[in-house]
Parts: C-alpha cells; structure tokens; sequence
C-alpha cells in the first residue's frame, strides 16, 4: 500500500468544513480514514433539530416574511430580497447534505484513501489543499465584510435615532427604531433592553445562515478542484508510464547480479542513442528480462493507469448526480441575488451612503465569489478530464507492443468523451454558464434600474 511507502502524505483535506459542518448543525461529518458514516449520532441529534429550527426554519422564516409586511422603502426591500433569495434557495442545499451525506462521505474518501492505491504527486495534492483553503478564506472574508459592516451600519443608524430622539419633547411621535438587517420581529424591540437582546439574535442568526452558505459552498468547491486535480495527477500518470514500468523492472532486478555479464554494450554507432536516460533503462532491462516478460510488466502499469482513470470518472458521475440540483440551485440563486445586489449597489452610490455601500459591494463581491468558485472549478475539472487524452499521446506508446497500445487507445477515446457538471440538466457549470449568469443578472437589472418604484 502506498501508505507504507509515504506515512507523510496529506490526510484530512476538508477537515476545517467538517468542524464547520458539525458545529452548524448539518451533520456529524466524519473523515475517510474513521470508517464511519453515521450522521446524527447520540445527542447531536437535537442538537441538529435544535439548531435548523431555530436558525433556519426560525430567523430565515422571519427573513423571507419581512420584504412583504407592510410599507417598505426600494432600499430596504433590495437590501432585504438580496438576503432572502440567497437563504432561501440554500434550503435546497440543506436537504442534499443532510439526505446525500452518505454518497458525498463516499466521494471525499475516493478522492483521500482510495486513489492512494495509484500514481499520486504528494506535492500537487498539497497544493490543492492550499488552493481550497484560499478559496475558503477568501469567501470567509467577503461574508465576514458584509456581515461585519451590516451590523455597523445598524449601529450608526441606532445612534442617530437616539441622538434625534434626545431632540423631541415628550408629545412628539418617536420614529421607529430599526435593526441592521431588515428582517420581520413579532415583538415590541423599541426599548433598550429589548432592542439589544435582539440586535444580539439578528447577528447571530446572519453569522449562522451566513457560515452555512460559505461553508456549502467553499467544500463543494473544494472537492470539485480536488477531482481536477486528480486528473492532473492522472496525465503524469500516463507520461510516466513506460519509464515507470522499466524502472519498477530495475529495482526488482537482484542485487548480486553481476551486470557485465549481461549487459549488451552499445556500438559506436548507438551512442549518440543512448544519451537519453531512458533508453539506457531501457537496454539494461531487456539484457536481463525476457520481451514477455517487460511486456508483462508495462501492461500492469498501463492497467492500472486505466483502473485511476475508470475510478476518477465514477466519483465524478457519482458527484454529478448526487449534486446536480445542488448546482441548480446555485445558478438561480446568484442570477437573482447578483441582480437584486446591483440595483442595491447602484443606488446606495448615488445617494452617497457610504456604510451601505461597502456592504452592498461586499455582498456582490461574495455573490460573485460564490458562483466562480463552482463554475470555474467546474471548468477546470471538464479541462483536466480532457487532457487525458493529449497525456496517453505522450505514454511512449510508440515503444509499447500492439496489445498494450489498445489499452491506450481505450483510455483516449474515454477521455475523448467530455466529463462535465450539469445543473439538474439544463447547463453545463463551466465559464460560459458564469458569464451567461452574469449578462442575465445585468439585463434584468439593467430593466429593473430604470422603472421607478
């Protein structure tokens, strides 16, 4: 096993989502190497309860009913559909990480145990951790700014109210007293004690739905960018096939073989052949070996090569399906909060709120991160599952029996056939499905921008 060979490689690659996962309430998410797949052990399952319905079913409700109360304002409704069109549609979600958890366990230990059985880069994969937890940060801070300036600007406007109220005689009507995030409360907050206490739940409620979104999306992500990068490994897999082969025939070679025996010496007329390292691998095996028995040996190695390409394409399919409507969801919910930002945006920067401003341009910088992030990593998957076939052109087939080449030729023509992610069947999740999302949120706002509510 390869375990054996390399103890150091990395282990645990989402282990920071997992705690996340855990602590929101979305399931006891245990890692690959733990064998266990039980999601709502013990206590935690009211924890689990407790938590979705306070948080979910509870602050997202009051969220979504307080755009249509009463009289509100176009900033105040903008600002407050933004939210709810994100939230809302993250439900969705929900549902497939708490009803799917087991296939998607099945594909983090595919992508953290099994594919150790192959070729593996150490180097590469722990490049892609880096890369995963970038990505994380850099949507943690964007969600963290909105958050953060939201409940800011609250406090601004709560200062002002008090400083005007401080101005009024004890006949005069006190204006209403606001929340930083529009959000409807079936009790009276208008006294300090009150207010405060739910100013508290408001804050912890957006910090809650808020890390639930982040933490989803940055782990789908990261296991999409995982996949590509197996397919990355994959190519050097088989560039290396040949040489690999012969060198695993060198070092089972024994060790008190006296070589000068056996060794064919090149004539004057082959050296200049022989200065490619390869090629002098490649004389010293078959001075010792049998041609049917280095045959042998390099269609074991091309074999397996195909079984990591056969396994890397099942834990996409699996993905694929286990996800699809996952992706749907992402794709309507960013065309519409992007929308919905934009107007937001556009209208805070020409009444110079600057507090609101930088939330509203946080807010549509983390929609934007939100949705590249599985686009782009989409992309590069359907890209890196594509090259496979450029990489076989490369395997030194030239220098393989015919039989060993019909395995190569298998492998090309599957990789030939584009490997993609699909939203529930209607798009493929690549950069064309980005820039698509991206025109439609700009033409509806650019239909919205100009009538007058």
């Amino acid at each position: 096993m390869p375990d054996t060979v390399d103890p150091n490689r990395p282990r645990r690659y989402f282990s920071v989502h997992y705690r996340l996962l855990r602590f929101l309430g979305l399931g006891w998410w245990h890692h690959p190497d733990e064998d266990d797949f039980r999601n709502f052990p013990g206590w935690y399952l009211y924890y689990s309860i407790l938590t979705q319905v306070v948080w979910v079913a509870g602050f997202v409700g009051l969220e979504t009913i307080d755009p249509f109360i009463g009289e509100k304002d176009i900033d105040r409704f903008m600002f407050s559909l933004s939210f709810v069109i994100t939230h809302d549609l993250t439900c969705i979600k929900l549902y497939l990480f708490f009803f799917k958890n087991r296939a998607i366990q099945e594909i983090v230990r595919t992508l953290e145990i099994e594919v150790y059985d192959y070729y593996q880069n150490i180097d590469k994969n722990r490049a892609t951790i880096r890369i995963t937890r970038i990505m994380t940060a850099s949507f943690v801070f964007f969600g963290w700014i909105t958050i953060g300036n939201t409940n800011v600007y609250g406090t601004i406007q709560d200062s002002r109210w008090k400083k005007e109220v401080a101005l009024l005689n004890e006949t005069a009507v006190k204006p209403l007293r606001t929340l930083p995030q529009p959000i409807y409360i079936p009790w009276q907050y208008q006294s300090d004690e009150s207010y405060i206490s739910t100013f508290v739940l408001e804050t912890v409620g957006l910090l809650w739905t808020g890390h639930i979104v982040m933490t989803i999306d940055t782990f789908i992500g990261s296991v999409i960018l995982h996949m590509s990068s197996q397919f990355a490994i994959l190519q050097e897999a088989f560039i290396t096939v040949y040489g690999r082969a012969l060198s695993q025939l060198v070092s089972d070679m024994p060790l008190d073989i006296d070589m000068h025996d056996n060794l064919i010496m090149p004539t004057n007329d082959q050296t200049d052949i022989l200065k490619n390292p390869l090629d002098k691998v490649e004389v010293k095996v078959k001075s010792f070996y049998t041609d049917k028995q280095i045959e042998s040996a390099i269609e074991k190695s091309v074999l397996n090569c195909l079984r990591q390409h056969q396994l890397l394409i099942s834990c996409v399919e699996k993905f694929r399906v286990t996800y699809s409507y996952g992706f749907m969801t992402q794709l309507l919910s960013s065309m519409a909060a992007i929308c919905v930002v934009m107007v937001q945006v556009s209208q805070d920067a020409s009444s110079f709120k600057s507090i609101r401003l930088v939330t509203s341009l946080a807010f549509f910088m983390a929609m934007i991160i939100q949705l590249a992030i599985q686009c782009f990593t989409a992309n590069e998957l359907t890209l890196q599952a594509e090259r496979v076939s450029d990489a076989v052109m490369q395997s030194k087939w030239e220098r393989m029996t015919p039989r060993v080449r019909r395995y190569l030729l298998m492998a090309m023509m599957r990789a030939q056939r584009p490997l993609r992610l699909t939203a529930a069947g209607f798009a493929y999740m690549d950069n064309g499905c980005f820039l698509a999302i991206m025109k439609a949120a700009y033409s509806y706002y650019a239909v919205l921008s100009q009538r007058e509510v």
